[in-house]
């Protein structure tokens, strides 16, 4: 799980980049660490929260792993989902 939340970060670091190069002016520190929290945000909400919540899913996995395996992995998706909430 940290492994796909982290390439989620990397890309959003790599579009919040692009998209403050290409909006046509400067932004504060504050700015761009806003912008880059708001991407990883929703990248995480997209490609990792929006999944596991789906019933369908759960459903699948738990059909696939043990307890313990799934108590691992529901504590790993914790920070994560907290991170993408709104």
């Amino acid at each position: 799980m940290g492994a796909v939340d982290q390439m989620v970060l990397v890309q959003a670091v790599a579009d919040a980049e692009y998209f403050l190069r290409s909006a046509g002016r400067s932004f504060t520190l504050a700015q761009v660490r806003a912008v880059q929290e708001l991407f990883a945000k929703a990248y995480r909400w997209q490609y990792i929260v929006s999944g596991v919540k789906a019933p369908r899913f759960t459903e699948v996995l738990k059909s696939l792993v043990t307890a313990e395996q799934m108590e691992r992995i529901g504590a790993a998706l914790a920070p994560i989902v907290a991170a993408a909430d709104c």
